[in-house]
């Protein structure tokens, strides 16, 4: 289910797009503001009461809007530049004129995947299609649109069988069109293609240059609070980011430490033993009243008096016992000229993920540290979207023999929407997640 935060954040982004796209239908200033309200409290409601059927929530507000905006078009005889803000740009209006000679179907398509730059995905759940019908829209209105800009006609692919979706995200490039290899091979050997290719790469990057007609401050300030206001009533709250874990596990006492008092009493137990072994009586109290501790309490071994030849040739024994301390020393001191090779350990450090940075502007590197993962294992990982679909961004790394890894994602996010995204780690059995915050 949606949260507040997650629709607010789309709401805020989107606003005045949604307000222009409502202006272009033919909605006077008042009734387009009174349409962008009401259908994002609608998004709201659905998002709370009915959440399987908002699935794209962009889409689903655009849509929305389109429907209430129809029933109130025809208040603005100054469409399509915007009541007179795009009045004074020749340009702009020139672009508005061949937009809005074009069925409101095209334009709607046009609209909002060349000038607002919404996923395929968006644009079909706003046009009432999947994403591959949505570009097949988006590529004959592109085609159908050159014309009544620039005049002359549209390149032709009568009798040619061809995808013209796949044509369309050919012109658009980047990861979007990378899926495209066999159609692009075709259109590197097929004049008629190519041209088809070029002419929707020109339509789109004129259509990006539109003006957005955007909210007045005051309007857009009071509807978003009133809508903020409504989401949270009825949607919950985003959960808290989890805490960041330390590099290393805590520790009572140092290494360092530790290995200084197994030295010292090594030390002491040595010396102890060599006054005994030259006569010199040490008592179990004299050892007890130490001022160093040992680390492990060294045993006291009593042996029987030992026989030794007195002056006149007969046996004498010996005026006291000898008292050995055998301290134990399970390890060598290492000397100073060797050198320790670590020894490959099973990670027992707990599942986790690490960001860094944790948050900057989309299409941002991010370099991602795992910790606790199986050895040898191949972990993949995915940048999600802002509302939990594929940006398709991904990596994946190979597991050490510590349990981790470090590789680079991508923080891309093909709405480029603010706030916190999922990255989720993967390798088969273990699955974890983090979140990045987009700063727009």
């Amino acid at each position: 289910m949606l949260t507040a935060d997650e629709v607010l954040a789309a709401v805020r982004v989107h606003a005045d797009r949604v307000h222009d796209a409502v202006r272009r239908l033919g909605c006077g200033p008042d009734a387009a503001v009174e349409v962008v309200e009401h259908s994002a409290i609608d998004l709201v409601d659905a998002a709370a009461g009915e959440p399987l059927a908002v699935g794209d929530p962009v889409g689903w507000w655009f849509a929305r809007a389109r429907a209430l905006g129809r029933s109130l078009a025809g208040g603005d005889d100054d469409l399509p530049v915007g009541g007179g803000v795009l009045g004074g740009d020749a340009n702009q209006v020139r672009l508005a004129e061949a937009l809005e000679s074009r069925p409101e179907r095209e334009r709607a398509a046009l609209l909002l995947r060349d000038s607002y730059d919404l996923p395929a995905g968006a644009v079909g759940t706003a046009l009432g299609l999947d994403a591959a019908h949505a570009m097949e829209v988006v590529g004959a209105a592109r085609l159908a649109f050159l014309p009544a800009l620039l005049g002359g006609t549209a390149p032709s692919l009568t009798d040619h069988v061809v995808d013209l979706g796949a044509l369309a995200r050919l012109a658009e490039g980047g990861q979007f069109a990378a899926r495209d290899a066999t159609t692009r091979r075709h259109v590197q050997s097929c004049d008629r293609c190519a041209a088809v290719v070029d002419a929707q790469e020109r339509a789109r990057r004129l259509l990006s240059g539109l003006t957005v007609v955007a909210l007045p401050d005051a309007e857009r300030e009071a509807l978003l609070a009133r809508v903020e206001g409504r989401a949270r009533a009825v949607l919950p709250e985003a959960e808290p980011e989890p805490e960041e874990w330390d590099d290393e596990p805590h520790r009572r006492y140092s290494l360092s430490l530790m290995a200084l008092g197994v030295v010292l009493a090594g030390g002491l137990g040595l010396g102890v033993g060599l006054l005994v072994s030259r006569g010199s009586p040490v008592s179990a109290v004299a050892v007890t009243a130490s001022p160093l501790p040992l680390v492990t309490a060294a045993p006291v071994f009593s042996l029987p008096p030992i026989a030794t030849a007195g002056a006149s040739g007969s046996p004498a024994l010996s005026p006291s016992p000898r008292v050995f301390l055998i301290t134990p020393s399970p390890t060598a001191a290492p000397s100073a000229s060797a050198t320790a090779s670590p020894t490959p350990t099973v990670s027992t450090e707990p599942l986790a993920l690490e960001l860094n940075p944790s948050s900057g502007p989309n299409d941002s590197d991010i370099t991602v540290n795992g910790r606790g993962w199986t050895p040898g294992a191949t972990v993949t990982l995915q940048y999600l979207e802002r509302f939990r679909q594929s940006s398709g961004s991904t990596a994946s790394a190979i597991v050490d023999e510590r349990g981790r890894f470090t590789t680079t994602l991508t923080a891309h996010d093909g709405q480029d929407l603010p706030g916190p995204h999922d990255v989720v780690a993967d390798d088969g059995t273990q699955r974890a997640q983090t979140t990045f915050t987009a700063t727009g």
